[in-house]
């Protein structure tokens, strides 16, 4: 993932670790959209109406899930074709899209959506800027790259 944290680095702010980091934004940097309740029991396209995308983000969009990393591929399209890639995703990739932490970055809107793997959405403005205890808990660490 390199290139990807070569290209994201000016628009999230920092290396792609730092969306590991992002529970600890700055209470001013993000809201909070919705909790979708059992989604550990619905499908993928489900997920993606719930989330309502399209209200917050616009033209190309980068997108990162869980197959991101053990893969090492990081996802760029058109806003108006992520419905089709969400639900042909299980049958390409024999997992679910949302089968853990997901971001959503949309460069022009320079804002990222992230939904969690329990169920909750935020929304962060872009660049990622972290608080105190999030400066110290990234401070402290030894990375690997991903």
């Amino acid at each position: 993932m390199d290139k990807a944290d070569l290209i994201l680095h000016p628009i999230i702010g920092g290396e792609l670790v730092l969306l590991h980091y992002v529970g600890f934004a700055q209470e001013n940097r993000f809201d909070f959209l919705s909790k979708i309740e059992a989604c550990g029991r619905m499908g993928d396209s489900a997920i993606l109406n719930l989330i309502n995308f399209k209200r917050y983000l616009s033209s190309d969009i980068f997108i990162i899930n869980e197959d991101s990393y053990t893969k090492d591929k990081v996802y760029m399209m058109d806003i108006n074709n992520i419905d089709d890639f969400v639900e042909d995703y299980f049958k390409s990739n024999s997992s679910c899209f949302f089968d853990g932490d997901t971001f959503f970055i949309s460069p022009s809107k320079k804002v990222l959506i992230e939904f969690q793997h329990h169920g909750y959405v935020f929304l962060h403005k872009l660049p990622i800027v972290l608080n105190e205890h999030g400066k110290s808990k990234i401070s402290n660490k030894t990375f690997c790259n991903i």
